[in-house]
Formats: C-alpha cells, structure tokens, sequence
C-alpha cells in the first residue's frame, strides 16, 4: 500500500484554499472556551457525557446512536474495523477520499474501485451492478471529495436495499454546505453508518473531532473497537462550545455559497471550465498549466489543490471557497498569474 502523506507543511499566514478547511477559523466561542482550560482539565481523562448528550439533540438522534471519534479519518478506520475482516471486498467510487482504500488496505480487504463518469457524476448503475455475494461495504462519499459531486437520496436508498446487510457507509463530511443528510435512515436501515465531522464548516480541523451515526446495534459494536479516550478534552471543549454558536455556522455556510459561486462566474468569464458542485470548493481547469498555476500562486501566499494526478481529474486545480473577500483577492491574484 502507499502511504497517504497530505502536504501540510508551511501553511499558517497563508491564504489556505487547498485542503477545504474553514478559512475563518472557528467561532469565537470556541476560543474562549479553550482559553477557559485549566491543569485540571488537561491532567484528567476526558469525559464525554455533556458532548454526548448536546452533539446527539442537535442532530436530532439518540446518545446510543451515537459515537464520537477522532475526528472522520478515526471514525472511517473504525468502523471498517468493526465490519471488514481479511479477504472481505468493499465498493469504492474513485476518484474520493484515499484513507478508505488505506484503512481497508491495512485490514487486508479487496477494493473494487468503480470510477465516477466523465463527467464527474455519480456512478450509480455501476455501482449497483457491482454489488454482489462476495461485497461486504460500499462508501458513499457525499457530496464527494474531490468531485464535489453529490449523491441523490433516492441513489442512496437504491444502494442500501440492494446491498440489504452489507455494509453501506455514508461520508458526509460536506454535508451542511448542502443542508442534506441520511441520517433520518438509521432507524429504517440497519446496514446505513453516517460519518460526519466538526473539521470542515465548525473550524475544528486542528483538534480532530468527528463522529459516527448508526443504529444502537451497529454503535454498539463500533464503541467496542472504538478507543476508551480517542477524542481529547481540548476537542470536547470546542466541540461543545462550537455547537453553541450555531448563528456562526449558518453566516459562514452562507458565505461560502456566495464565494463559491462567485468563484465559479469569475473563472468562467476568464475563459476557464469551472465545475462547482456541491461542497465547499470549486474545480477549475488549467490543462497543462496546472503545476506552473500552483506554484506562482504558492509564491503571492495563496494555496490551491493541483488533483492532476486522479485519472478523472487530469488539468483540474482544486480551490476552496472561503470567504467572498477571500474568493476576491484569490481572482485578483490569479488574474496576475495569467
């Protein structure tokens, strides 16, 4: 297997439009709460119940229907421990998020990779085909990491009666920016696990915090495999105060639409295809300028994505959508490059 090595170095006073983080930050709530932390708070376990309790009301869910996590990469690597067994196969749409192949990787299963269509939508009919006896999981990224693709509910619901008591696990770490979610199903799908996280639209990307939806059953076996202490008490602290500020949340979301298409309008009239989907980030297609874009961008403080290397992306730029500030001095500044 490859290692995963994400290239995060060197980024801090940097406009940060490569890896889809919140480029405000999180709310101040939540920095004022972690300025709140004492010795104590640091020289204990952490403790969970107050996380617990207003993480599942605000999603509307039970407690037992819940399980924090390490943020979704520990909430991925779980739950796949918790269902994949050696020689088992699991269904992955490509190209996504790579730590799915990475986790089942290490656990020995066979993944079966279906390519998205050409034009970057959701294979569904391939995907459906390919369910058969020897599949144990699909994933189901939506809206998908890097396409920005997102999947339809009925798609979804299609997949989890065919698969019946497979495995389908739902990734839905851009969720919010659409405002749609599966979660409702867990009651009605025994097979359905959810994966959501505080990294992307809460700002919490340093203090990795995210968190698994299921049934009481499946959430049952997944705190089995779950470590006792993986989530931290700084996590917890700004995970609850994050949830407290939820007038913060929906100003940025709003902003980060607005950015988003303005973004995409402002490359189009440039003369440059512009895919915006459905999370928080454009796709814009610099051919083979890309490597050359990146870095003189890099060199005016301003990073980007290059994703040449996934084989449906060849030419593409990722860029994630702030603030409309920032999408401005990002226009500004490429205007310049070109």
């Amino acid at each position: 297997m490859q290692r995963y090595i994400p290239p995060l170095e060197g980024r801090r006073g940097k406009l940060r439009l490569d890896f889809n983080e919140n480029t405000l930050g999180p709310s101040p709530k939540v920095v004022a709460a972690l300025r709140r932390i004492t010795g104590e708070d640091i020289g204990t376990y952490p403790e969970y119940s107050r996380i617990y309790s207003k993480l599942a009301s605000s999603l509307g869910i039970g407690e037992e229907e819940l399980c924090i996590t390490n943020a979704s990469d520990d909430a991925i690597k779980v739950v796949l421990e918790s269902y994949l067994d050696k020689g088992d196969e699991i269904i992955v749409p490509a190209p996504t998020f790579a730590m799915f192949e990475v986790y089942a990787s290490i656990i020995g299963a066979i993944v079966r990779t279906i390519l998205y269509n050409d034009n970057l939508s959701f294979p569904a009919e391939q995907v459906l085909q390919a369910i058969t006896e020897k599949t144990k999981a699909i994933v189901i990224v939506n809206p998908n990491n890097p396409t920005g693709t997102a999947v339809e509910r009925a798609v979804i619901i299609e997949i989890l009666e065919k698969a019946k008591d497979r495995l389908v696990l739902v990734d839905e770490a851009y969720s919010q920016f659409t405002g749609e979610s599966v979660k409702d199903l867990i009651g009605r799908y025994e097979n359905l696990v959810v994966v959501q996280t505080f990294s992307k639209i809460y700002g919490l990307s340093g203090l990795r915090l995210g968190y698994v939806i299921s049934s009481r059953r499946n959430i049952e076996s997944i705190r089995k495999v779950n470590s006792p202490y993986s989530v931290n008490t700084a996590a917890v602290i700004a995970g609850l105060a994050a949830l407290d500020d939820q007038e913060y949340l929906q100003s940025y979301v709003a902003e980060v639409l607005a950015s988003r298409a303005f973004l995409a309008d402002e490359l189009k009239k440039l003369g440059i295809a512009a895919l915006s989907g459905k999370a928080n980030f454009v796709l814009a297609q610099f051919g083979q300028r890309c490597k050359e874009i990146d870095e003189r961008l890099r060199e005016k403080g301003i990073l980007v994505r290059d994703r040449s290397s996934d084989p449906l992306l060849k030419g593409y730029i990722r860029i994630s959508a702030g603030t409309l500030s920032q999408a401005k001095q990002f226009i500004r500044s490429l205007k310049e490059v070109l």
